[in-house]
């Protein structure tokens, strides 16, 4: 059984993919909502970390799934940004959970 590998940051292309949302959307919304900073490397290509992409999956969710329009995400959205950490660092832990539960599983095996 193969795991899936979570990397720490993703290409502007990865992310438009994931979210199903085209390149230019995601640079619509850093320019929108300033909790979205994407590092750039020297060429200029934006590389996005797991918090933004929590932070892009929540405005997606917000205005495709709920219809809020983008002025009213983007006061939901920076009223929530310990709620983000909270969520990313509680991933975290059940991934590491999952991880153990299935090393101890081959064990049993």
């Amino acid at each position: 059984m193969e795991e899936d590998i979570i990397k720490k940051y993703y290409k502007i292309g990865e992310v438009s993919e994931i979210l199903g949302v085209n390149a230019s959307t995601l640079r619509f919304w850093e320019k929108n909502f300033p909790q979205i900073r994407p590092m750039k490397n020297k060429k200029g290509d934006r590389i996005y970390s797991l918090k933004d992409i929590e932070i892009l999956k929540e405005i997606y969710y917000l205005s495709h799934n709920k219809g809020v329009r983008l002025a009213h995400v983007s006061k939901k959205v920076s009223r929530n940004p310990l709620q983000t950490d909270a969520r990313l660092h509680l991933i975290e832990e059940l991934r590491n959970f999952k991880e153990q539960l299935l090393k101890l599983k081959e064990q049993l095996e």
